[in-house]
């Protein structure tokens, strides 16, 4: 123990130790980290603890769902396909299984009686020459037993896609499933400084930030990931971060989701003045989109879009040289540089590499030549060359 710590950190320090469950351990870890001068003596020791923390939070995480899990006996579980994963949720009979129909290869049971649909219907949505995946979750309404396991799939997609229904009032369903999906630590707002981690089977970690490192670099962030406990995955950042914003984020549980709402049945009588309450009660925190599957529009291109741009994402094409650009695109965050484009590929391209040529709207001219940080716009095409 530091010997340095003020009477209180210490008082707290003995009540931390001698705490017995999990969550009394993570109250006394609360407590004792917040009693803890921030100073370069203390450093070390306040890191230590918020790791201690972190894991005591995903360990407590872990057996909640695992309860949860067994005590409802239902599990969901959909395997992610394409350039990410969008759910779409709701309350019963507002018309999302008709929007997975519209909008993708899926065919749905569609019916007139509520929860019709009881377990997660997949589908894959083409947007130009991207295959975006969308997922019906079953109703998120009161007394459901799959409410936990809807949860689940909302924190672990991409975005969330909510489906209201205009012809009765929506407020009070949205409100219900809002707070629900703050209970399960997701928020809406979308934050200034934005982190996700891809675990993944192999690859070591790899970090991608589209802002600018203040106090670190890539091998510090690495070391931090390392240190609570991760060996392969995918760090995306956006925003301008410090190394204790990086560590904030490990620490906390919450994720933030992109989200937009669909406000179907905008053809029916009244639903005009719902879409305008419904506008007026959300204060402009989620975008809407007033809609009709009985009366689609004949183009759902701008639909499509719209969800598409959920996954902050652009396509880049690769091609090899005195070659033509491949067809199928790579699916990176937007921000992505032309080395984080060889690093992707493999990584002879990466340690070899010496420059670039770029076909496209990021660049004066095609066939530009550009360095290792130029950064890559949606439709481009990059040719790499190696020393």
């Amino acid at each position: 123990m530091v010997t340095n710590l003020p009477p209180q950190a210490k008082a707290l320090m003995r009540e931390y130790q001698e705490a017995k469950s999990i969550p009394e351990k993570i109250a006394k870890l609360e407590a004792l980290i917040s009693a803890i001068p921030e100073h370069k003596g203390t450093e070390k020791l306040r890191r230590n603890l918020k790791r201690t923390l972190a894991k005591l939070k995903r360990e407590l995480e872990e057996r909640e769902r695992k309860r949860a899990k067994s005590s409802s006996g239902i599990r969901f579980s959909v395997k992610r396909e394409g350039a990410g994963q969008i759910v779409l949720v709701g309350d019963t009979l507002t018309g999302k299984s008709s929007l997975l129909s519209l909008l993708t290869n899926a065919k749905p049971t569609i019916g007139s009686t509520p929860f019709t649909t009881r377990n997660p219907i997949p589908g894959m949505m083409e947007y130009l020459d991207v295959q975006v995946q969308l997922v019906e979750v079953p109703a998120i309404s009161v007394g459901v037993p799959w409410l936990n396991p809807a949860l689940s799939l909302c924190r672990n997609a991409d975005g969330i896609v909510f489906v209201v229904d205009l012809s009765r009032d929506p407020i009070e369903s949205l409100k219900f499933i809002f707070e629900r999906i703050k209970g399960a630590k997701i928020t809406l707002k979308k934050p200034n400084v934005r982190i996700e981690v891809e675990k993944r089977p192999s690859g070591g970690i790899q970090v991608f930030c589209s802002g600018s490192l203040k106090d670190c670099d890539v091998k510090d962030i690495v070391e931090l990931f390392r240190s609570y406990g991760f060996n392969n995955a995918f760090v995306k950042i956006w925003g301008d971060v410090s190394l204790s914003d990086v560590e904030r984020y490990m620490d906390s549980s919450i994720v933030y989701k992109p989200s937009i709402v669909i406000a179907n049945k905008i053809d029916v009588e009244g639903s005009m003045d719902n879409l305008v309450k419904l506008e007026k009660s959300l204060g402009g925190l989620v975008k809407v989109i007033p809609f009709s599957c009985v009366n689609p529009p004949l183009d759902l291109l701008k639909l499509k879009s719209e969800i598409y741009g959920m996954l902050n994402v652009i396509r880049v094409y690769t091609k090899e040289v005195g070659g033509s650009p491949s067809k199928k695109p790579l699916v990176v965050p937007k921000g992505f540089r032309v080395i984080d484009v060889a690093r992707m590929i493999h990584s002879q391209l990466y340690n070899n590499f010496s420059y670039a040529r770029v076909w496209g709207s990021s660049v004066k001219f095609d066939g530009e030549r550009v360095g290792p940080d130029h950064v890559l716009n949606d439709g481009d095409v990059v040719e790499i060359r190696t020393k």
